[in-house]
Parts: C-alpha cells; sequence; structure tokens
C-alpha cells in the first residue's frame, strides 16, 4: 500500500479540493478521505475497506458521487473513503475503523464528511464510526421493513438500477439499430452476487427479465436458458461466494470471473450489469462485449483510457453515478415521505425520468449516454462552484 497518486490528470478545476492521508502505526491503520468538490453541499461518500485500494480510486470514486449529487441536484458534495485492510478479518477490522474514526471525527462533527457504507463495510460498521466520534444520532436510521426477506435499505440501489434498465429497454429503438428478439426475456449478465447483486437478481426475476449469468470472487456461471435465481439465494445462504461451485444445471458455462462479461460475444445477451470493483471494462475486454447496453449497479466501472471512446463502440455505456443513485435518493428523500412506497416511487420517478432525458439527448447530440451525463453535471456544477466564488469575494472584500 502506498500514498502515492500516479495519474496527475485527475486534478481539475472541479477538484479535488482536499486529500487527507491517514497513518496511525500503532494501531497499523492507513487510510484516505478524498474530498472531491462542496459546492452542493457537506461532502458524502462511503467508507470501502479493503487491501488493494489506491489513492487515484478514491479520487475517482469521490468524483462519481460529486457528478451523482449534481446530476440528480441533492444538496451534496462528492468524497469517498478508503482503508486498506481485510473485511473478513473481523477482529482487525473493528480495530482499523475505531482508528479511522478516531482520526476522521473533526471532520464529521465540523459537517466536512459523512461517511456512509460501502465495498468491505455496512451499516452497523458505519454506526460504530459515528458512536466513536459521539454522534450515533447522526448514523443513517434502519427502516426496519424488508422485501423478499431482504432489508428495504438493500434494495433501494437494486431497483434504481432496474429502472434504468427498463427505461432503457422500453426506448431501445431510440437507442440501437441492431435488430432486437421481441420473443425473447431480455437477457442479463450480473457481476458481483452481494447484498445489492442478490438484491438485483430478484427484481429482474420478478420483472420478467432473464438472468442469464452471475460471478463472486470465486467465478463465474453462465446458463444460456436462464439461471434458477431461487436456487442461487438458496446456495447464497448456504455457501456464501462460493454458491457459483455448487450451483448445477443441464448447460451451465463456468469462467473465471475476469471473463464473465466477454461470454457476450459468444452468446446473445441484452444487459450487463457491472456491480463490483472498477476498471471492469477495459481495453483488454470492451472489443468482446457484444450487449446491446451496459447498466452499472457499481462505480466507475469504466477504465479511464476507454472513456473518451465510448461512443465508437456498438453498446449502449450508461453512466454508473445514474444508474446507480437508488440509494442516495432513498436518504434524500426519507425524511418527508410517508412510506417506503413513496421512496421507492420517488426512486423510480427521478431515475427513470433522468434515463429517459439522457436518451434523448445524447441522441440528439450524437454522443454516448456516458459523456452526456457528464458534460450535463458539469454544468449544474459549475453554476454553483460560481455561486460559491462569489460569495468568497464578497468575503474577501469585507476583510
Amino acid at each position: 500500500m502506498n500514498f502515492e497518486i500516479s495519474d496527475t490528470s485527475l486534478f481539475d478545476d472541479i477538484g479535488p479540493e482536499k486529500i487527507l492521508f491517514l497513518n496511525n502505526s500503532d494501531m497499523d491503520m492507513k487510510a484516505i478521505l478524498v474530498i472531491d468538490n462542496s459546492s452542493y453541499g457537506t461532502p458524502a461518500g462511503g467508507v470501502r475497506l479493503a487491501p488493494d485500494i489506491t489513492v487515484d480510486e478514491m479520487i475517482r470514486l469521490a468524483r462519481a458521487m460529486t457528478f451523482k449529487f449534481s446530476s440528480y441536484k441533492v444538496p451534496a458534495g462528492g468524497a469517498k473513503a478508503g482503508i486498506w485492510g481485510n473485511p473478513l478479518d473481523i477482529e482487525k477490522k473493528e480495530v482499523l475503523l475505531t482508528s479511522f474514526a478516531d482520526s476522521i471525527a473533526p471532520f464529521i462533527k465540523n459537517y466536512l464528511y459523512y461517511p456512509g457504507p460501502d465495498m468491505g463495510t455496512d451499516d452497523n460498521d458505519i454506526l460504530r464510526i459515528f458512536t466513536i466520534v459521539g454522534l450515533p444520532n447522526l448514523a443513517p436510521k434502519k427502516i426496519g421493513l424488508f422485501r423478499h426477506g431482504v432489508p428495504i435499505e438493500e434494495l433501494f440501489t437494486g431497483y434504481g438500477v432496474v429502472y434504468c434498465l427498463e427505461t432503457i429497454n422500453n426506448n431501445l429503438k431510440k437507442l440501437t439499430n441492431k435488430k432486437l428478439e421481441k420473443s425473447q426475456k431480455p437477457r442479463v449478465i450480473l457481476e458481483g452476487f452481494g447484498k445489492v447483486g442478490a438484491a438485483l437478481a430478484m427484481i429482474i426475476d420478478e420483472l420478467g427479465f432473464k438472468l442469464n449469468g452471475i460471478s463472486t470472487i470465486n467465478g463465474a456461471i453462465f446458463d444460456e436458458e436462464g439461471l434458477n435465481v431461487a436456487e442461487l439465494l438458496k446456495l447464497k445462504l448456504n455457501y456464501g461466494d462460493d454458491l457459483v461451485n455448487h450451483y448445477e444445471s443441464r448447460n451451465l458455462i463456468k469462467v473465471p470471473k475476469e471473463k464473465l462479461f466477454e461470454l457476450s460475444s459468444e452468446y446473445p445477451v441484452e444487459f450487463i450489469i457491472p456491480g463490483a470493483r472498477p476498471d471492469v471494462i477495459n481495453k483488454n475486454n470492451i472489443d468482446m462485449i457484444k450487449a446491446i447496453a451496459i447498466v452499472p449497479a457499481a462505480n466507475i466501472p469504466y477504465q479511464k483510457e476507454i472513456i473518451e471512446s465510448l461512443d465508437e463502440y456498438e453498446f449502449i455505456a450508461f453512466p454508473d453515478f445514474i444508474v446507480n443513485a437508488g440509494e442516495v435518493l432513498a436518504i434524500y428523500i426519507s425524511k418527508a415521505a410517508k412510506n417506503t412506497d413513496e421512496i421507492f416511487e420517488y426512486i423510480k420517478t427521478k431515475i427513470s425520468e433522468k434515463t429517459m432525458e439522457i436518451i434523448q439527448k445524447a441522441s440528439e447530440m450524437n454522443i454516448s449516454p456516458y459523456l452526456y451525463a457528464v458534460e450535463d453535471a458539469k454544468k449544474a456544477l459549475k453554476t454553483k462552484m460560481k455561486r460559491k466564488a462569489k460569495k468568497l469575494e464578497k468575503l474577501n472584500k469585507r476583510y
């Protein structure tokens, strides 16, 4: 692990505003906090705990949060935190979170950063952070309701992804010249089968789409006839990530997890959902992806080097910060909503409307949906930044 920044082009006129390196040798804790931009409000973003995070990754993830909030006009800034460590080592994880919370306390207490769960952390970990800081009441509140036996909070992101996917599927004629098989259920490849991935699988099945492939850290499986979602969920309870080595079907194909998306070049699928680590759509596999659309559940799935050329490919590369905003929108509206149905309706309305806007505008401008969404987010953000600059100018003249 190191605190080096390898790509200085990640710094621009938007941010990052602050990069804080945390190093507590007594607790063997090394972490980073990136505040990308605070023009929209208090910077917020998840705390990622993994052994192989990088500073560049944290900067890019913080920018994705900035664009997410800006795109949906949510009054928060973009940020992201990362802790180097193994999330499966529970005893060590608690020590790391305690040390991290102690180090980051002034930022939380002064509303300079609001943490949330991310890869390697959950709601209980975030409550631990807020409790150590002395502000347990600021931690996100659990609603306490379930759908399909899953806590409601774990479904917000998944439903948001599917609302976007559904809107794209209903407007494919505007997006692609490919011949569409109307008799077929839309076929989906899903990377990752953790909390969000499992929820996504349930929702995809519920809406009548066909889940053909999934992956975990232990490998990937694919069935041209479709996977049995109920069986996958049962195996997940019994075997965790090793479910891919226990699932059985007549036409099952097993491949390394890195090869899952490439199966789309041999077996027709309409949608690919990246749902795990960054840069899974990259220069090594992009030419072998033949799906109609990529609809990301995870942040920064597109390798930085290929973003400018996304409109050259046959598939529709949809922006991650638009697709996976369900949880952000749920938190924003939760205090005003009377019940969970209103929360889900708000998520559906916002993501469906934004998806439709991007489809139409990107088509009119003849650019990829991803590039249009980035420019749209920047435009809204820079309006806020100009207002902030004017306030500073007035302050400067006063003193």
